[in-house]
């Protein structure tokens, strides 16, 4: 029998030991992530542009990972709206730029490399705004409603906005990416013009008077063109 419990004694000791050194490697596993440029396009502008005859558009999407979980991310476009409206006709063309950051809210399982993301920037946006026609406001509806043909164009239009993105990037295939999100945005400063108001904003969508408050969504592709890995 001592001999029996002194070999047991061993057997567990040994058991241990074992759990002990596999627990030890496993842990000692390190996955190593990625570190490049992710261009890509958003499919949401293009859509757009194919269904609804006045609008024209495109917005490229980028970011570039810093640390494990921060990325400096932007997006740059282009729009042209051609609205045609029982009270007012106008054309706005213009380009913005999108610049600020991306962090990554979610713990990606061993070598996965996935995000739900927030995410903060700062846009701009330079354009000009064609003034068609307008329709006098009356609330009576027994008169005639009067309309005054302008046709009169404004350039070197400029606004400032604060942006909030909430979002996913998904890797589907090797180093491509499926990518959505929602944005919340706020005006900051924007230059107007003359006895008149902006209507729509590139890269910001619509502006009311009443309001500096807008919204936004993206959809699209993005693939990262790899560079190192740590």
């Amino acid at each position: 029998m001592r001999y029996v419990t002194n070999i047991l004694i061993l057997l567990v000791g040994f058991v241990a030991f074992s759990q002990t050194q596999e627990k030890t490697a496993v842990d000692s596993v390190q996955y190593k992530r990625t570190y490049g440029l992710r261009l890509g396009i958003d499919a949401a502008s293009l859509i757009r542009t194919g269904i609804d005859p006045e609008y024209n558009g495109f917005q490229i999407l980028g970011d570039y990972r810093i640390k494990n979980k921060l990325y400096i991310a932007g997006e740059l476009g282009n729009e042209n709206i051609d609205r045609n409206s029982d009270r007012i006709d106008f054309k706005t063309s213009g380009s913005y730029f999108k610049a600020g950051i991306d962090y990554n809210l979610y713990q990606n399982w061993l070598d996965m490399d996935n995000m739900i993301y927030f995410g903060a920037r700062l846009g701009a946006a330079n354009f000009s705004q064609n003034l068609l026609r307008y329709d006098y406001a009356q609330d009576n509806s027994y008169f005639p409603v009067f309309t005054n043909v302008v046709d009169r164009e404004f350039k070197g239009l400029t606004a400032v906005w604060l942006e909030l993105q909430l979002g996913i990037k998904v890797e589907v295939l090797p180093n491509l990416y499926m990518v959505a999100n929602v944005q919340l945005k706020r005006m900051i400063t924007e230059k107007t013009p003359d006895n008149f108001d902006n209507l729509y904003v590139p890269g910001f969508g619509k502006t009311y008077d009443t309001s500096e408050i807008g919204v936004g969504y993206t959809y699209g592709l993005m693939y990262r063109i790899p560079f190192f890995k740590k």
